[in-house]
């Protein structure tokens, strides 16, 4: 396998937002520019005993990328409780390569090739040579993590890295200051996101997974550029059309339905009390449906773009 953190790298950046969000192209890519303006979006919501502070991540980048702001900081630093989409340690690292044996490969003996129509055999053909991938290694797994590991073959050959990804990062920071870490969902639930897709919607992601690889490599670091730069609206139109072509259902699954229940969740903290700092991918937290928009509907005060 490619890798074993790869499910965890695609699932929030969308549908090629998890392919070119999700990375290819011969030729390594430079770090992104200096930050423009205040840096990352972070937002907060409070009221008399909680404070809680959404941070947009990105899971894979370049290494060096200066991401951090004291802002940022600052308001890691005060948080008595970490919040992570799900565990990255060694257990859920484990766990999830269970998972992709489980539900990674068609045990029926049925190939991917089989599943394609001609002209998508053929791109997968040449997105195969382009990355190096033999075709033989992906003909037993099914559309959903042929599609993911051939993502993460993407972006790692546009230079960027698995550890330095903004949560690896928050995560090795919040073992030093012994910070508690929760988790919004387990790895069987964000590998089911996909595994449990309908036959024919799998198969849409796979293509435009495909595409955007083949079509559209320059728009990692476009995205990664505006993250960086706190450009929200620019972000959540870059997302958004990405994630639009892999389909409904994909959407759904990904983004809308996971949105709907993070906001459930951060909400209810608010009755509790403490100091709070939510890290999910920025998919999550800018355009209509996000999880600050949904809040905000829900009357919450939350200071940030």
């Amino acid at each position: 396998m490619f890798g074993d953190m790869i499910a965890l790298t695609l699932l929030a950046r969308g549908a090629r937002a998890l392919a070119a969000a999700l990375v290819l192209a011969a030729g390594a890519c430079a770090a992104p520019s200096p930050v423009r303006g205040q840096g990352p979006a972070i937002w907060r919501v409070a009221d008399a005993d909680s404070e809680i502070w959404l941070f947009g991540t990105v899971h894979v980048l370049p290494p060096d990328t200066p991401w951090r702001t004291q802002k940022i900081d600052a308001a890691f630093r005060r948080a008595d409780t970490i919040v992570f989409e799900t565990d990255i340690g060694e257990g859920g690292r484990a766990e999830l390569q269970q998972l992709y044996r489980e539900r990674g490969f068609d045990h029926s003996g049925a190939t991917l090739a089989s599943k394609l129509p001609p002209e998508e055999r053929e791109r997968l053909t040449r997105v195969a040579q382009r990355l190096g991938v033999s075709e033989a290694e992906l003909a037993p797994m099914r559309p959903w993590f042929a599609a993911l590991q051939l993502s993460l073959r993407f972006v790692l050959s546009r230079g960027q890295d698995l550890s330095s990804g903004v949560e690896q990062v928050l995560d090795a920071d919040a073992t030093r200051l012994k910070k508690r870490r929760a988790y919004l969902e387990t790895g069987a639930q964000q590998i089911g996101f996909l595994a449990d897709l309908p036959p024919a919607a799998e198969l849409q992601f796979f293509a435009s997974s495909l595409r955007q690889i083949e079509e559209e490599d320059e728009s990692v670091e476009a995205m990664d550029q505006a993250w960086l730069n706190g450009e929200t609206e620019e972000l959540a139109g870059m997302l958004n059309g990405l994630i639009d072509e892999a389909g409904p259902e994909v959407r759904e699954a990904l983004i809308a339905s996971r949105n709907r229940r993070w906001t459930d969740e951060i909400d209810g903290m608010l009755n509790g009390r403490g100091k709070v700092f939510v890290a999910v991918g920025a998919a999550h937290l800018v355009g209509a449906d996000s999880v600050v928009a949904q809040l905000r509907a829900r009357g919450r005060r939350v200071e940030g773009p």
